[in-house]
């Protein structure tokens, strides 16, 4: 058995590598022995922190139509072309599947000389979790078809940049338990600034040292550096200026509030120390760019947090800001009395506030500006939903930043304390992604790097791409559901297909853990389920170490379900028949054991001592109801207060298992706790509750998917998307009209409801599309353009 698992996890990860796209930009290039090189700065151990500028001038007597070039380092670069910015990357990634950047700077050359070059970085002991490395290093190809020597190798130049250090936060200082990363001190006296400058003398510099060609040859590929690179598959970030609406204060010099117009100019005396506090009004993220000028020696610190906090560390108001304290990570900026300096870190920074605390020695500073440059991956909301009920629009518009600052280069569980792709997170902003904004390549991204976390015992990480490995066991089981969720709603079978080992090769790791009981007994690792949940130890209910938890016992039959459907779809049948044989048992034995006749509920443990929202939501979902079972079970999940209550994150769930039920429309009612963040000030929604360490978290976004998939009814009816079922639960609202995206165009669905209450649906459904709509058990054939239903 052991050996079957090792096969297959070969056999997994093998396809993983071997399927990559190569760094070549044509084929002829396999075997040229000036194959670009990984270059590195000489003299180091390439796992300390620093920045360096590798940069290579070159001549060209003609301007080609295009010049195409891979890019890719580690830990990060920015490419400069004569002097202007073209990429940064590469997009996040792991070894085995580097990604590098393929560009066209045929519009940044000139005829003579010419230039390029690379700041390049490594966090070394202060990279945040998200960022797994090797060592520093730089790799650059031009396409050999036009004879322009650009390729790395050791006739690039290289130099350190001693005006970088790292600043090391702490989750105490920074306000909750923080992973994300270092920050930056940089000190402009010892700043290059002419580093990427052609005119520049870099006969100081050192020539770059060669330490392996990047690894293009199949097998030979065991034998060469460690980044196995393929061809980033995710679009660049969006990056837009964003000016700071608001300053709360400034202390230590005179300064009229009202003269603020979103530019920050002021002059502060030598030898003075001065404190401004802005309100960005709205959470963001991005790179925040500071321009000063003068004040030589002058040191700025500028510090970023979600909000601000009260004496007792709690943080209450996110409007409120008098008698609070600022917590949160900083940079610091010394500056060289030069006009018109700008600083900007070196990765993202997110905040709603922001602290600069200025003190100058002998010289005035001038400062000229401080603004965002907003940076994210370009979700763009082609749906919507609004209603009577203009709370629900407000939910819908804070969902929706909450959304879109939880996705960058992958999705992010949170902007500002982890930065981690954590697949119960990941599952519900991909749905996001396909149903507001008909973008599935982040979603793609996300299904593939997850499955290349895949580890020999059968489990997925928690999260990936991350240095560490954690092990949730649910979170392995949610991303065969995830990977179902694309399978419904995109037609893209080559891709699902090449899953299904994996599939296979999780509940194979959870079905010899099914005991005599027929129910699954001791799970190791954490078996996290809802971190808001106080009766749920570390998040974990009842029976996980002793065993027989009900919850995870139906997690798995509901996942078994899903798996199933899909391989009867792609043909493997006794597969599927195979784990439907397992759910039925599992489901009989959980409701043999754990099922109270007198609540008429499923107990976490078979000694019925603790019962939750949780297990029987997904108890629903797992169809272990008759259809008034299920209605009755989900009215109990409503109104019985002695359950272990969900919170953000498991909401979702429980709102899945009430439309299953046909009592979708009580969502509605259900949205108090998204109410209540917004009287408190909060512009996105938080991990947990109010008091949460994040006060920007994914899960916490799915409105956005439940008013299109439930109060509209919006859910694909087949897989990929081929039909679409239209089953509407208004709940209490008057009207309403809801907008999803669909490969072939965007489904609307409006509802009316007048004084007579008399219901009245208009549904718009695209071409080449087969519909059915439901409502009130009756059931409709929809064809292409305008159906009207009234009842």
């Amino acid at each position: 058995m052991k050996r079957i698992a090792l096969l297959l996890f070969l056999t997994i990860n093998l396809n993983s590598i071997f399927s990559q796209n190569v760094f070549v930009t044509n084929p002829d290039q396999l075997d040229d022995p000036d194959f670009a090189e990984w270059v590195s700065p000489p003299n180091i151990s390439g796992h300390e922190y620093g920045v360096y500028y590798f940069r290579k001038i070159f001549n060209i007597a003609e301007n080609p139509e295009q010049f195409i070039i891979n890019v890719s380092a580690d830990n990060r670069y920015r490419l400069f072309v004569n002097e202007k910015m073209v990429c940064f990357g590469p997009a996040v990634g792991d070894l085995n599947n580097w990604n590098y950047e393929r560009i066209d700077i045929a519009d940044y050359l000139v005829e003579g000389e010419n230039i390029i070059a690379a700041q390049v970085w490594n966090f070394g002991a202060g990279k945040g979790a998200r960022q797994i490395s090797n060592r520093t290093a730089f790799i650059l190809q031009g396409d050999r078809n036009i004879n322009f020597d650009v390729n790395t190798n050791s006739s690039w130049k290289v130099i350190k940049d001693e005006a970088y250090s790292p600043i090391f936060n702490s989750s105490s200082n920074v306000g909750g338990g923080y992973i994300a990363g270092s920050t930056e001190m940089i000190d402009g006296r010892k700043l290059n600034r002419d580093w990427n400058k052609l005119e520049l003398d870099d006969s100081n510099w050192l020539n770059a040292i060669s330490i392996g060609k990047g690894n293009h040859k199949g097998l030979n590929t065991w034998l060469g550096t460690p980044w196995l690179l393929k061809e980033r598959t995710i679009p660049f970030m969006q990056q837009e200026k964003q000016t700071i609406p608001s300053v709360c204060f400034v202390h230590g010099i005179e300064y009229d509030l009202n003269s603020y117009k979103e530019k920050l100019e002021l002059e502060i005396p030598a030898n003075s120390k001065v404190e401004i506090l802005l309100d960005n009004k709205v959470l963001t993220m991005g790179y925040p760019v500071l321009s000063l000028s003068g004040g030589k020696g002058s040191s700025i610190s500028i510090q970023y947090q979600e909000c601000l906090f009260n004496s007792d560390g709690k943080k209450g108001n996110r409007d409120e800001w008098q008698n609070k304290e600022m917590k949160g990570y900083k940079d610091v900026f010394i500056a060289d009395g030069e006009n018109n300096r700008n600083f900007e870190p070196l990765w993202i920074r997110v905040f709603r506030y922001a602290k600069l605390t200025i003190e100058t020695s002998g010289e005035a500073l001038k400062l000229n500006d401080f603004y965002n440059m907003f940076t994210a991956f370009p979700l763009e909301q082609k749906a919507g939903f609004s209603s009577n009920d203009n709370s629900l629009n407000r939910i819908w518009d804070v969902s929706w930043r909450t959304a879109r600052l939880c996705a960058l280069e992958n999705y992010m569980d949170c902007p500002y304390y982890e930065q981690l792709q954590y697949i119960g997170d990941t599952r519900i902003q991909a749905l996001i992604s396909m149903y507001v904004a008909g973008e599935d390549r982040l979603a793609k991204n996300a299904l593939e790097q997850l499955y290349n976390s895949m580890q020999p015992m059968g489990l997925t990480k928690s999260a990936h791409p991350t240095g560490g490995v954690q092990i949730i066991p649910p979170f392995s089981l949610i991303y065969i559901s995830m990977l179902h969720d694309y399978f419904m709603l995109r037609n893209d079978d080559k891709f699902i297909k090449q899953f299904l080992p994996g599939v296979r090769f999780i509940l194979d790791w959870f079905i010899p853990k099914i005991d005599e009981t027929g129910m699954l007994g001791s799970l190791p690792y954490w078996n996290h389920i809802d971190g808001g949940t106080a009766e749920f130890k570390a998040g974990s209910p009842p029976g996980i170490v002793e065993g027989h938890s009900a919850h995870m016992t139906i997690l798995l039959a509901y996942t078994l379900d899903r798996a199933a459907e899909m391989l009867s779809y792609f043909g493997h049948n006794c597969d599927a028949e195979n784990y439907n044989k397992i759910s039925v048992q599992l489901k009989n034995s959980t409701m043999n054991t754990c099922y109270d006749n007198d609540k008429g509920l499923i107990a976490e443990t078979p000694d019925k001592k603790m019962f939750s929202q949780h297990t029987n939501s997904f108890a629903i979902l797992a169809d272990m109801f008759s259809r008034e079972e299920a209605k009755e079970a989900a009215q109990k999940i409503i109104s019985d207060k002695s359950l272990a209550q969900t919170t953000l994150y498991f909401d979702f769930y429980t709102f899945q298992a009430l439309s299953k039920a046909g009592l979708g429309g009580k969502i509605i009612d259900l949205l108090d706790k998204w109410k209540y963040f917004l009287s408190y000030g909060l512009t996105t929604f938080p991990e947990h509750h109010l008091e949460s360490r994040s006060d920007c978290h994914a899960w916490a976004a799915h409105p956005l998917y439940d008013f299109l998939n439930i109060t509209c009814g919006i859910k694909s009816g087949s897989p990929g998307f081929k039909s679409v079922l239209i089953k509407p639960q208004p709940g209490l609202l008057n009207t309403f009209n809801g907008e999803a995206v669909h490969p072939n165009g965007k489904v609307t669905c409006t509802y009316q409801k007048d004084k007579n209450n008399i219901e009245l649906f208009i549904i718009e459904f695209p071409h080449n599309t087969e519909g059915e709509f439901e409502y009130k058990d009756k059931k409709f054939k929809l064809v292409e353009g305008l159906n009207e239903f009234r009842f």
